[in-house]
């Protein structure tokens, strides 16, 4: 049987701390590392409330990244997995396609809906220090591209700033 000190996770499950705010989403992703490329895909889905009170927006996604942990090679710092693991420094790109609608709860009618494509590039650093534990910081800059049902289109830069809290198996 192999020491656990240096088997290295290939799976972690990660839910995204600022999608909980208020309580009003959830974004969660499936990560799948293959260690002999120092690679991993991402699947993430999330569903969140975007409006409330005389309104009413939903808004609900999916999202695919890839990361290249380019020091895994090196054991990470902060965390307790060995070389060659899902931890440390990694830079990517992530994709996003969602889905928003809005309702006026006064009038009873919907607003109108959209369609949003992005993408983004990515720098951060994975931390696992208690067990299995993974705390995954991460900045991001990227382009959003909104495709309204019945308004005009419109783009917009992002910046983004991520932080997740998940499991590696």
């Amino acid at each position: 049987m192999s020491d656990p000190a240096t088997v290295i996770l290939a799976t972690a499950l990660s839910v995204s701390v600022p999608s909980l705010d208020g309580l009003r989403g959830v974004a969660a992703g499936y990560e799948r590392y293959l260690p002999e490329r120092q690679l991993s895909l991402t699947a993430s889905a999330q569903l969140r409330e975007s409006a409330a009170g005389d309104f009413l927006g939903v808004h609900t996604g999916v999202g695919g990244e890839l990361r290249w942990y380019f020091r895994a090679r090196h054991r990470a710092w902060l965390s307790r997995q060995p070389a060659g693991s899902m931890a440390g420094w990694f830079t990517g790109g992530r994709v996003d396609l969602g889905v928003a609608a809005t309702r006026d709860n006064i009038d009873d009618r919907w607003l109108g809906s959209a369609v949003e494509v992005g993408a983004t590039a990515l720098i951060g650093y994975r931390i696992a220090p208690w067990r299995d534990l993974e705390i995954t910081p991460s900045l991001g800059i990227g382009s959003r591209r909104e495709l309204a049902m019945d308004a005009p289109d419109w783009s917009r830069g992002t910046l983004s700033i991520g932080l997740s809290v998940g499991w590696l198996y």
